[in-house]
């Protein structure tokens, strides 16, 4: 996937290259027909995605589709040239945050084309667009301008009757008024920070998940201080859900607030990790609330700094995740 990326971005296709971000992809022969002699097969490209990926790239127009299949056979030993990919579904799997909205966005402009150009009838799918346009509008951050006048198809409808008689021109329409919003997302740096095993603890894991939303479209100092913020409350709230003030006593002494992060974690660690030996265990908290901390309070903060902090935050909630596995048994 990393060339077949780097291939549709040498080609300023991002939109293309942040769907792919998240599908699995791969040439396989499949069975097409059966003769007299032997099962005939056939050479595809599969693109496995997520929901609503799967749905933007099945939306996607001919040549779309013909760019991915062309960015996944370069990496590949393939027996013909592809000029399209088929599309599964990864069961129970839902993109967030930024691939979604560009995923929606994508969809939207289909289904608007698509009614306009002979396809659907606007009274079976009406309803659906209706739904996400007002997703759409919740989720679309700053900075990223969205001007769709049509509240549903049929007020689209009477636009293109009225000021469009050509499909060209219909096509032409739809394709402008998405074009900033999907070039400005699809533009976005996406920095990883990939979910990890939820721990069970869910003011935890939902804080942790908000904040790698918020990363995807984080672009001012402010949205990554945010984040900054959120990092600390996720450290708090991990710190509350293992600290036992009855079992766990504090390093120096002095009884934890129940904010107090770094002396209910200290005092847990410390009672199941005790000794010099195991000295760098206890610290490891320590550094990525420091980070939280840093970057909720740097008037500087990027998203290189907001990135770090996600990930060294969720790498302490795996680490007390493990501990508090092991310690119940």
């Amino acid at each position: 996937m990393d060339s077949a990326r780097k291939f549709l971005e040498s080609l300023q296709r991002f939109d293309l290259s942040m769907l792919l971000r998240h599908c699995q992809a791969s040439v396989e022969q499949l069975e097409t027909a059966l003769d007299w002699f032997s099962d005939l097969e056939d050479e595809a490209i599969i693109v496995r995605a997520p929901v609503p990926i799967a749905d933007a790239l099945r939306s996607l127009p001919q040549q779309d589709r013909k760019r991915i299949a062309e960015a996944v056979s370069s990496g590949q030993q393939v027996s013909k040239q592809h000029d399209d990919i088929r599309v599964e579904t990864l069961d129970g799997a839902h993109a967030s945050g930024t691939v979604a909205l560009l995923s929606e966005l994508l969809i939207h402009r289909g289904m608007m084309i698509d009614v306009a150009t002979g396809g659907a009838r606007i009274q079976d799918v009406d309803d659906y667009y209706r739904a996400r346009e007002v997703r759409i509008r919740e989720a679309i951050p700053e900075g990223v301008t969205y001007e769709n006048p049509h509240v549903d198809l049929w007020a689209w409808y009477r636009h293109w009757g009225a000021e469009l008689p050509q499909y060209k021109d219909r096509r032409f329409y739809v394709r402008q008024l998405f074009s900033h919003a999907i070039e400005t997302l699809s533009k976005r740096s996406s920095l990883p920070s990939e979910p990890r095993e939820v721990t069970g603890w869910e003011r935890v894991d939902r804080a942790l998940s908000k904040a790698r939303t918020q990363l995807e479209s984080a672009s001012a100092e402010e949205d990554c201080q945010a984040i900054g913020l959120l990092c600390r409350e996720v450290i708090i709230s991990l710190a509350q859900a293992v600290y036992d003030p009855t079992i766990h006593e504090s390093l120096d002494g002095v009884r934890p607030s129940d904010t107090d992060a770094n002396r209910m974690l200290e005092a847990y660690i410390g009672h199941v990790f005790p000794g010099a030996s195991n000295k760098e265990v206890r610290a490891h908290h320590r550094a990525s609330l420091a980070l939280a901390l840093n970057l909720q309070h740097r008037r500087t903060a990027t998203r290189l700094l907001a990135a770090l902090c996600v990930e060294a935050t969720a790498s302490t909630t795996a680490v007390v995740s493990i501990i508090a596995r092991s310690d119940s048994v």
